[in-house]
């Protein structure tokens, strides 16, 4: 079974960042800046929280953690992301899952201007991402795309998988990871099939398809009776098992004897992200006007 880790094609990308990084210095006259707000410090994703910091500290990108109050409730939230919209030293803007009961509704993420809404999730890069023919319009356009979701179709461009004619079973339909991958897909003419809870036969679907993506949430339940020999999986799930430790939705010693390729969770999808995202927040502070302001909020 070939190992499909990001780390390289993750080292690749960042590595590719420090040029455009200083010439955007050299033009604002600061650094590209990164507001990420999270909610719960100890929530899943505060493992990545922390990795995003020190990547972005690493390429010196500012990055500020702001941890709004749940008692301003989401008046008070609006409130802190128009003040970063409207911020000139600011770039780029990541809002942190989860969010409190009630936060995440379609007017958030349009209360995020397109241009630093640098994980794609506004109703205008998610239109754009709708009304995209080509697979080359996410890369040379000047719109962002969910991170998770472009990650998965450069690891498969890296390792030279080939989704063109291929069934492609995609279990989750998220706006955040399955909705946006199967459009992609289908840019790059791929026949995929969107699972979720209510698909019949889901073994069934795992069995007829070519590549197997996941980003269902459960713990190591696809198994190697689900999927034929020699397909491709790629598993997005960021889970925690009963001893606290990280897996994705496959049982990854269950099916390394039986398929073709598959990523491991952590060291998959997930660097490949975060690679994404700061190549993301670079490109934004390139669009972003010369101002001669620092960040009133990030300061």
């Amino acid at each position: 079974m070939q190992l499909l880790e990001g780390k390289t094609l993750s080292n690749s990308i960042l590595n590719s960042l420090p040029p455009r990084i200083a010439a955007v210095t050299a033009r604002l006259g600061r650094s590209p800046a990164l507001a990420v707000i999270n909610y719960f410090e100890n929530s899943p994703s505060a493992v990545y929280v922390k990795m995003k910091i020190a990547a972005c500290e690493k390429l010196g990108i500012k990055v500020k953690l702001l941890k709004p109050e749940e008692k301003e409730g989401y008046a008070g939230f609006k409130r802190l992301l128009a003040a970063l919209g409207s911020d000139a030293g600011c770039d780029a803007i990541m809002i942190e899952r989860p969010l409190p009961d009630g936060f995440e509704i379609p007017e958030t993420w349009d209360c995020l201007p397109a241009s630093k809404d640098v994980d794609g999730m506004s109703s205008l890069n998610l239109g754009r991402l709708l009304i995209a023919k080509k697979y080359s319009e996410i890369e040379t356009g000047g719109f962002f795309t969910p991170c998770t979701a472009l990650a998965v179709t450069r690891l498969l461009k890296h390792y030279a998988i080939d989704p063109r004619g291929k069934n492609v079973a995609l279990a989750g339909r998220s706006a955040v990871v399955g909705k946006p991958l199967a459009l992609m897909l289908t840019m790059i003419d791929a026949t995929v099939t969107l699972c979720h809870t209510k698909t019949p036969d889901l073994p069934g679907v795992f069995k007829r398809s070519d590549i197997v993506i996941s980003a269902a949430g459960k713990p190591r339940w696809i198994k190697k009776e689900m999927l034929s020999k020699g397909a491709v999986i790629i598993d997005v799930g960021t889970n925690f098992d009963e001893n606290g430790k990280m897996c994705g939705d496959t049982d990854f010693e269950d099916i390394k004897g039986s398929v073709a390729a598959a990523t491991p969770v952590p060291g998959g999808v997930g660097p490949v992200t975060l690679a994404c995202l700061l190549e993301a927040v670079v490109k934004a502070a390139e669009f972003a006007p010369k101002t001669g302001k620092e960040g009133i909020i990030l300061t």
